[in-house]
This record gives structure tokens, C-alpha cells and sequence, in this order.
């Protein structure tokens, strides 16, 4: 059970979030960002979910807050109707995930948990490098995968990744920094062998990718 923040304008919304959420977590709800701001402190939550529409702006709000401040709670953008195209701008400004209504149990399960374990992911830090990649040529190796990927959020994505920490530079390794996992939540960077069986192999084993198939077929 996770502690989900539910920050929301509409009331109505508020409560149609609040009892969905609550079947199988714990929720608290705040009727503005403002005040939302003030209540994570006393409920440090796990998730905060934000509505967005054209007028209120709360979601870009709270990032914008985030970022500021360096605070690394994920969060979910509940977007009003004719606002999924701000995914992409939400995205580059924090946003884990996103839900668009009519909000239904499944789609608000499915979003918060891919929202956890993505953060768990990414608190946890990389895999670690593969035998292969540490044997291998990984200019070739780059230009092999990128040759052979199969989903289409991956075409050319392939790249050879070296982070420079704490005055020294970490090993280079394959990489590739999804923008459709991004989208739903779950964490953007996968590694060598992630890329290798299921990016080039079997994307359907990939989460979002599932759940953009399902979109698209329900569309």
C-alpha cells in the first residue's frame, strides 16, 4: 500500500480520484497546489497525483515547484480533456506518468504502479555493466542494436553512455533513454540487456509499450 497525494481543483475529480486510489492505497487529498505543498511534508507521499487543464495549470505548477526545490516525489498528470498533446512539455518538466479521463480502477492501478517501480528503479541505480559490453567494440555494438531494434521508440535511440562523477568518469556502456516509458510512468533509461531482449527483440514485453498497444486498440 503507497501513499498517494491527490491534488485537484474540481471537487467532483477530487472524489472520483480519492475513491478509486483508496481500494489499495492510502490517500490524502488538497484542493490546490498551494495547499498540496504544505500537506507532502506531513504525508510524505509516495505519488502525488495533479490535475492539469488550460486554466489552472497545477500540474506545471507543482513541477516547476519540484525542480526548484529538488524534490524528487514522482508525479502523475491528471489531464482534463483535449490536453494530451502537453504530455511531451509535462514530460521535459518531470512528469512519471500521466491519466486522461474518463479515469477508469484499471488505468489508475496500472499508471501508480509502473510509477512506483520505475522510482524504485531509478533510486537504485543501473544495472550492472554486462561482460559482454566490457568485451566488446561498443561503437559496433551501438550501431548492431540500433540496426536491429524492433519497437519504434527505441529507432536510434542506441547510444554509448559515460557520466562524469565525483571528478572521475564512470565506464562506458549501451544506454538507450526511452520517451514512450516516459510517458507512462516508468523510468526512461534501460541498459545493454534490456535493449538487447526486448527493445530489439520482443517489445511486447515491455510495459509501455503494452499499454500504448491497449490505448491504441481502444481508441
Amino acid at each position: 500500500m503507497a501513499k498517494i497525494l491527490v491534488i485537484h481543483h474540481d471537487s467532483s475529480v477530487r472524489v472520483i480520484l480519492e475513491s478509486l486510489a483508496k481500494r489499495s492505497h492510502q490517500v490524502t487529498c488538497a484542493k490546490n497546489v498551494k495547499v498540496g505543498i504544505k500537506v507532502i511534508p506531513k504525508t510524505c507521499p509516495d505519488v502525488i497525483l495533479v490535475g492539469y487543464d488550460a486554466k489552472k495549470e497545477e500540474a506545471a505548477q507543482l513541477l516547476r515547484h519540484f525542480k526548484a526545490n529538488a524534490v524528487r516525489t514522482p508525479v502523475v498528470v491528471v489531464l482534463s480533456r483535449g490536453n494530451k498533446a502537453l504530455q511531451q512539455v509535462l514530460a521535459k518538466l518531470g512528469a512519471k506518468g500521466f491519466l486522461e479521463a474518463p479515469i477508469g480502477q484499471t488505468q489508475l492501478d496500472q499508471v501508480i504502479d509502473a510509477t512506483l517501480k520505475a522510482d524504485d528503479e531509478a533510486r537504485s541505480g543501473p544495472p550492472p555493466i554486462t561482460d559482454e559490453e566490457l568485451n566488446s567494440n561498443l561503437s559496433m555494438l551501438e550501431k548492431e542494436l540500433n540496426r536491429r531494434m524492433k519497437c519504434f521508440a527505441g529507432k536510434n535511440q542506441v547510444f554509448i553512455r559515460s557520466l562524469v562523477l565525483g571528478g572521475s568518469t564512470t565506464k562506458p556502456r549501451i544506454a538507450l533513454r526511452c520517451p514512450l516509458r516516459a510517458e507512462y510512468g516508468l523510468n526512461r533509461d534501460v541498459f545493454y540487456e534490456f535493449i538487447r531482449d526486448v527493445c530489439c527483440s520482443n517489445p511486447r514485453q515491455c510495459e509501455a509499450a503494452v499499454q500504448f498497444l491497449a490505448a491504441r486498440e481502444t481508441a
